[in-house]
């Protein structure tokens, strides 16, 4: 029995070395796996926190559903103000403006009487103008003048009725339409939309029909 147990050490050292030599690959391939899933796990970490956050969206800006105020002024690039809407004594008016700061074109609301809507178109030197109304009680209006104020045309529908008139710079004038007419006689009659009145630089009926 001693010879076989001489004979046995050498193959149990051998069986002995070789389970510790399997135990230490055991153990260092389960240190690699944690090691290689530690590395992956502080990748993910670090990619997480390097990561840049997303642009934050911009608030929608504020509408306002209402603004209040007794006027407004539209300006140039130059400063100059072009346009104005604005609250008056007599009504709200709107009014665009040249360079030189001069209205050419006016619209306004008269809230006295006669109450109602006017417009009115100038050129630059102020001279040739047309305006326009609708007032209470007076009925509408359309008057056009020339450069020189005696040039007019004027159309009007009256509760009265309908007229046209016209004027040169010489002072003669024709109406065409309802109106007051004085005869020679000194009498006072009205005319019709059928009647048409010539009158001299001195208002004195030319001629007349009917």
């Amino acid at each position: 029995m001693s010879e076989a147990n001489h004979e046995m050490d050498p193959i149990v050292s051998r069986i002995e070395r070789l389970e510790e030599q399997n135990r230490r690959l055991k153990r260092g391939a389960l240190a690699c796996l944690v090691a290689i899933a530690s590395f992956g796990l502080m990748g993910q970490t670090q990619h997480k926190s390097t990561r840049a956050p997303g642009p934050t969206p911009a608030p929608a800006p504020a509408i306002p559903k209402k603004i209040e105020a007794e006027s407004f002024l539209l300006k140039d690039a130059n400063g100059r103000v072009r346009a104005e809407l604005s609250m008056g004594g007599t009504g709200p008016s709107l009014k665009f403006r040249d360079e030189s700061g001069s209205a050419l074109v006016t619209l306004s609301l008269n809230d006295a009487a006669p109450a109602g809507p006017f417009l009115l178109l100038s050129d630059p030197q102020h001279g040739a103008t047309l305006s326009m109304s609708v007032l209470a009680s007076a009925g509408s209006q359309l008057s056009l003048t020339g450069e020189r104020a005696d040039i007019q045309a004027h159309i009007g529908v009256t509760p009265e009725g309908t007229t046209l008139a016209l004027s040169d710079q010489n002072g003669f004038m024709t109406n065409i339409g309802n109106g007051v007419q004085s005869s020679k006689g000194g009498q006072i009659k009205k005319t019709s939309a059928a009647s048409i009145t010539l009158f001299n630089k001195d208002r004195k009926v030319l001629w007349s029909a009917p």
